[in-house]
């Protein structure tokens, strides 16, 4: 356990890639959880997750490995493995040795993500993360911030109402739905206006914008942004990778509706330099803060203390927050 966050790696889902980044034939090197990953697509275009060092002699398949149509197969001695992690031919003579087997990570790709489940204790997951329908929805365009915090900081952002004034200069923010859990999953909604005018001067103009915030487990956030005097809709994602216990991969993703045709793309650039910005603002907060275990809240705060009681499901070692 770290220092700051007291209470390890969540279990869940989380994004460890872009479907964009993962070609045929492709094999991509992660660190995530506390563990070397080798992430690779086959021929076909299946995408399997294993544990990195080849039981063999320890090279790192997510940098050595090299796909052979559905195998990986480590470039240091030829050992071979299936998407299960199974060592199925080797260079030498004879079968593979029994102990050359590889962690398999459960794996889902959907709306353009790779997911793999975490569990601290090696159980296989009992929930899914919704797929959602793209039908009238452009590609989503993404950026990686890599920050020292932990993904309970980071979502709590969602019902931490008072910081959206405060550090993001929205105006007259209101509840439109409190919070709702059940099971795995989060939800509520609220409206805040947004001012523009010149910097450091009073706002000219302000418009209403709504977010309905859908939350599953501690790695994916998805907030339906409308702005309704525009006409406007937008889906952003906000998805915290753990490194390890005190490091994330940020990974944040917007996408806009289709209708507005040619300039569609133009949208999801602005939406996505505008959530890139207003994150910018949290990056020294999510950095340098440390968990306070019973915080001095104050009316106006949000349902931080709902959120905490929901996330403490996600830990399965003991540790609670």
């Amino acid at each position: 356990m770290g220092e700051r966050f007291p209470f390890g790696i969540p279990d869940g889902w989380y994004v460890v890639a872009a479907s964009d980044e993962l070609r045929p034939g492709r094999v991509l090197a992660r660190r995530y959880f506390d563990r070397e990953l080798a992430i690779y697509r086959s021929e076909s275009g299946v995408v399997s997750i294993i544990d990195a060092f080849c039981p063999h002699m320890g090279a790192h398949l997510g940098k050595v490995g090299q796909v052979r149509g559905e195998t990986l197969r480590c470039s240091f001695h030829g050992f071979v493995y299936d998407g299960a992690g199974t060592c199925v031919a080797t260079a030498y003579d004879g079968p593979p040795p029994a102990k050359a087997r590889l962690q398999r990570w459960e794996v889902r790709e959907q709306n353009g993500l790779i997911l793999t489940y975490f569990d601290s204790q090696g159980r296989a997951p009992e929930w899914e993360v919704p797929v959602l329908d793209e039908a009238g929805w452009n590609r989503i365009r993404w950026k990686r911030f890599a920050i020292d915090t932990h993904p309970q900081e980071t979502t709590e952002n969602s019902v931490d109402f008072g910081h959206f004034t405060e550090l993001h200069g929205f105006i007259d923010g209101s509840v439109l739905r409190d919070v709702q859990t059940s099971g795995p999953s989060l939800q509520t909604s609220y409206r805040a206006w947004r001012p523009y005018g010149l910097p450091n001067r009073k706002p000219i103009y302000k418009f209403p914008v709504e977010y309905h915030v859908k939350v599953w487990g501690l790695g994916f956030s998805q907030v339906d942004v409308e702005i309704g005097l525009f006409g406007i809709n937008a889906r952003v994602f906000v998805l915290p990778v753990p490194i390890d216990d005190e490091h994330i991969d940020l990974i944040l993703g917007v996408s806009t509706e289709t209708k507005f045709g040619p300039i569609a793309p133009l949208l999801r650039r602005i939406a996505h330099t505008i959530l890139c910005q207003e994150v910018g603002q949290d990056l020294d907060i999510w950095n340098y803060k440390a968990f306070i275990q019973l915080p001095a809240l104050a009316k106006g705060d949000g349902p931080v203390a709902t959120y905490r009681a929901w996330a403490r499901q996600f830990y399965s070692d003991g540790q609670r927050s």
